[in-house]
């Protein structure tokens, strides 16, 4: 009996260990785009995706699925645009280091291919770094 208090207190004190958290960009994102308004004399519309290259007249939707690219961390909402470098920005597996007493959140951003849009999510907040989880990879190991 008082080993097993024993081995409950130490699970319940902050110094046992807390799971990674892991994230994996979704593996492909649907999305649909088309130039807005007229286009300059001369010039034509054009939309690459994975596959093919294709006309894309002002106001026409072309829809792909494109896979994730990269990921950035942000300090705070993406929204403020305060994209974090990297520790070591060269390294194939790059990694952020977070401050323990930081009052903003921290949120993974996935890059997709051929299109401006991301998805964002927000870390937990006893987060205190990432790293990638391959090289150039769309996967975080947050701990």
């Amino acid at each position: 009996m008082r080993s097993f208090l024993v081995l409950l207190l130490f699970a319940l004190s902050p110094l046992a260990a807390a799971a990674d958290w892991k994230l994996d960009c979704p593996a492909r994102l649907s999305t649909t785009q088309s130039a807005g308004g007229p286009l300059p004399s001369g010039w034509s519309a054009i939309a690459r995706t994975a596959s093919a290259v294709q006309a894309a007249a002002p106001g026409v939707a072309i829809a792909a699925a494109t896979p994730p690219i990269s990921i950035s961390v942000f300090d705070g909402p993406p929204a403020e645009m305060a994209d974090l470098v990297p520790d070591n920005p060269n390294a194939k597996l790059q990694r952020w280091t977070f401050g323990k007493s930081r009052t903003r959140d921290i949120y993974i951003v996935c890059n997709y291919a051929d299109t401006r849009i991301k998805l964002a999510r927000k870390a937990p907040t006893e987060v205190t770094s990432c790293t990638l989880s391959s090289p150039g990879g769309s996967g975080i190991v947050c701990k």
